[in-house]
C-alpha cells in the first residue's frame, strides 16, 4: 500500500500533535503573586511536529530521509496511522538502512491501536521471520484480524493461507471465499487466484466462462501472471476466440512487467516471425532478459538460435554456452544437446567420456528424452566409441533401443554379444526377434529369451511371464507364467509382482502351489547365481 492520504485528513490526525503557544503575558510588569520565569525557557524557539501532508508529499516526492525523519517525530505518542508509516518505512529501508525489528515494534504499537494495513505489514513479516520469529499461526490471526475489516490484501493472503494450508488448515472452500471477497474489491492478485480456482474446480465448481472473466479483470489490473495466461489462452484458442494479435499485445505488456515467462515467449516469436516480422534483434532482448532472470527455456533458444543461425549469425561456442546453462538448471531437451555438442565437439573440445555422462543423466528425464539418449548411447556402444566406458552388459538395453529404431549396426552388435554369451544382449534380441520380420523368428525369441531368464536377466524373465500368460510363441501356461513373474519379482520389479498376482486370480490353488514350487526349484538350482536364493528370496 502507498502513502496517500488527503492533507485535510493529515492535517486532522496531527492537530493534536502541535505544541501549543506559551500564552502572552497581560500586564507590562509581574505581579506580587507571579511566579518567576526561567528568561532562557521562555526566549527558547517554540518546536512544532512536521504536518503529516508534508510527510507525505516528501515521500511521494522520493524525498524518503525527510519523510523518514518526520515520521520519527509523529510516531511517539502520535497516532496509530502515524505509527503504521513509521513502521512501514523502516521495514522498507527508505531514507535509511532497514530495520525490521523496530519496524515491527511499531506496526505492532498500531495493531494494538486496530490499525488495520498495519495488522496486514505485520502478518507478512511474520510469514517470512522478518524482524521477528516465523509464526504462520501469528500472521494468520493478524490477516484475520484485517480480513474481517475489509482489508482486500489481507483477505487475498488469508485466502492464499487456506490454499496452501499454511497457519491455518487447508481448506480450499474457504480460501475460494476469500479471494472472492478480495476480487470484488477489484484486488488483482485475488482475482487471478479467483480464475484459478474457476478453472481447476478449486473450492468451487469448474467454469471455464468464470476463469476466463477473472483472468481478463486480473489481466486489465496489471498482473503479469495473468496477463502472461491470457496471452496463452488467446493464442491457442483455449476458453476463447484465437486471437494472434492480442495474444501478442498481452504478451508485451506482461514482458515488459519482467514476467520471465512472457518475455521467452515474445522473444521467441521474434525469432521465428510467429505472428510478428522475424527480428533477432527483439529476438537477443527478450530471451536475454527471461534468460538473465532465470529461464532455463530462454537459455535454451539463445542456444538453438545461435546454433542454427536464426535470427543471429551463427556461433556454436555461443551457442553450446546457453545450452550448458539451460542443463545446468536441468533443462531436459538442453541436456541432450549438450550431450550431442559433447559427442561431434561443436562449439566445444569432443569429450565422449562428458558425453556419456550427460545422457545418462538424461534417461532419468523422462521417457521421451529417455528414449533419444538411450538411443544415442545404444549406437555410440554399437560403433565401438565407448567400449572403455560401458560395458556390454549395461550397453544391451540402449543398443536394443537403436536396432528398435531400425538401426542395422545395432542389430549386428546384438547378435555377437549374444553369440559371446552376453545374458542382456540375448534377452533383448529375443525380444526384437519377437517383431521383426513379422515374428518369423519366434521360435529363436523365445529360446534367447529362456537362455537369459534362466541365466539370471530380470528382463526376459518378465518377458517370459508375459509369453506365457498371453501365448503365441508357446503354449499359454498360467503355471509357468506365475514362475517367471514371481522369479522376476525378486529383482524388485514392481510390475512383475502385480502380473503376478493378477495371474494368480486365474489359477487354481493348486496350480498356484505349482508354481511357487517351481520358482523354489528355479532358485536352488541357481543359488550360485542367485544370492539369497535358498530360502526363496533374491537381490539384485
Amino acid at each position: 500500500m502507498s502513502l496517500r492520504f488527503s492533507a485535510a485528513l493529515a492535517a486532522a490526525a496531527v492537530l493534536c500533535l502541535t505544541a501549543a503557544p506559551i500564552p502572552a503575558q497581560t500586564s507590562d510588569a509581574p505581579s506580587d503573586t507571579a511566579t518567576p520565569v526561567d528568561q532562557d525557557a521562555a526566549d527558547a524557539p517554540q518546536v512544532r511536529l512536521p504536518e503529516m501532508a508534508d510527510i507525505v508529499a516528501a515521500y511521494q516526492a522520493g524525498d524518503y530521509v525527510t519523510a523518514r525523519e518526520g515520521l520519527s517525530q509523529l510516531a511517539p505518542g502520535g497516532t496509530p496511522n502515524a505509527k503504521y508509516r513509521y513502521g512501514r518505512i523502516l521495514q522498507e529501508g527508505r531514507g535509511g538502512p532497514r530495520d525490521p525489528g523496530q519496524a515491527v515494534r511499531w506496526l505492532s504499537e498500531a495493531v494494538e491501536e486496530d490499525h488495520v494495513a498495519a495488522a496486514t505489514l505485520l502478518a507478512r513479516m511474520y510469514m517470512a521471520g522478518e524482524g521477528v520469529g516465523e509464526d504462520q499461526a501469528r500472521a494468520a490471526n493478524l490477516l484475520q484480524r484485517a480480513a474481517s475489516q475489509g482489508d482486500a490484501e489481507a483477505q487475498f493472503l488469508l485466502g492464499v493461507g487456506y490454499r496452501l494450508g499454511r497457519g491455518v488448515p487447508r481448506n480450499e472452500e474457504t480460501a475460494f471465499t476469500w479471494f472472492l471477497a478480495a476480487a470484488k474489491q477489484q484486488h488483482g492478485e485475488a482475482q487471478y487466484a479467483l480464475s484459478q480456482a474457476y478453472a481447476q474446480g478449486l473450492g468451487t465448481d469448474e467454469d471455464g466462462a468464470r476463469a476466463l472473466k477473472w483472468m481478463e479483470s486480473a489481466a486489465a489490473a496489471g498482473v503479469p501472471a495473468a496477463q502472461y495466461s491470457l496471452a496463452l489462452n488467446l493464442d491457442a484458442g483455449n476458453g476463447a476466440n484465437r486471437n494472434p494479435a492480442q495474444a501478442l499485445a498481452w504478451f508485451r505488456r506482461a514482458a515488459e512487467a519482467g514476467h520471465p515467462l512472457a518475455q521467452r515467449m515474445l522473444g521467441t516469436k521474434y525469432l521465428h516471425g510467429d505472428g510478428v516480422a522475424q527480428n533477432g534483434e527483439e529476438a537477443l532482448r527478450w530471451l536475454t532478459a527471461a534468460a538473465a532472470a532465470g529461464d532455463a527455456g530462454a537459455m535454451s533458444n539463445l542456444g538453438f538460435a545461435y546454433a542454427t543461425g536464426t535470427g543471429v549469425p551463427a556461433d556454436d561456442a555461443t551457442a553450446f554456452d546457453w545450452y550448458q546453462r539451460a542443463a545446468d538448471r536441468n533443462l531436459s531437451r538442453a541436456v541432450l544437446v549438450v550431450a550431442a555438442f559433447q559427442e561431434e565437439g561443436r562449439g566445444t573440445p569432443q569429450d565422449l567420456r562428458q558425453a556419456v555422462r550427460e545422457y545418462r543423466r538424461a534417461l532419468g528425464m523422462g521417457p521421451e528424452v529417455a528414449e533419444v539418449a538411450a538411443a544415442r548411447l545404444g549406437l555410440l556402444a554399437a560403433q565401438g566409441r565407448i567400449d572403455d566406458l560401458i560395458a556390454p552388459q549395461e550397453a544391451a538395453p540402449w543398443v536394443a533401443v537403436a536396432a528398435q529404431a531400425g538401426d542395422a549396426e545395432a542389430l549386428s552388435w546384438l547378435e555377437t554379444q549374444a553369440a559371446a554369451g552376453i545374458t542382456q544382449a540375448q534377452g533383448r534380441l529375443g525380444d526384437l526377434y519377437l517383431t521383426l520380420d513379422g515374428g518369423a523368428r519366434g521360435a529363436q525369441a523365445v529360446a534367447l529369451l529362456r537362455q537369459a531368464a534362466e541365466a539370471g536377466d530380470s528382463f526376459a524373465q518378465f518377458r517370459m511371464g508375459q509369453l506365457y500368460s498371453e501365448g503365441g510363441p508357446v503354449e499359454q501356461d498360467y503355471v509357468q507364467a506365475h514362475v517367471w513373474f514371481n522369479v522376476a519379482a525378486t529383482h524388485g520389479l514392481s510390475n512383475a509382482a502385480e502380473m503376478r498376482e493378477v495371474i494368480s486370480q486365474l489359477m487354481t490353488p493348486e496350480q498356484v502351489a505349482q508354481a511357487q514350487a517351481g520358482a523354489r526349484a528355479y532358485f536352488e538350482a541357481g543359488a550360485e547365481q542367485v544370492p539369497g536364493a535358498q530360502d526363496g528370496t533374491a537381490s539384485e
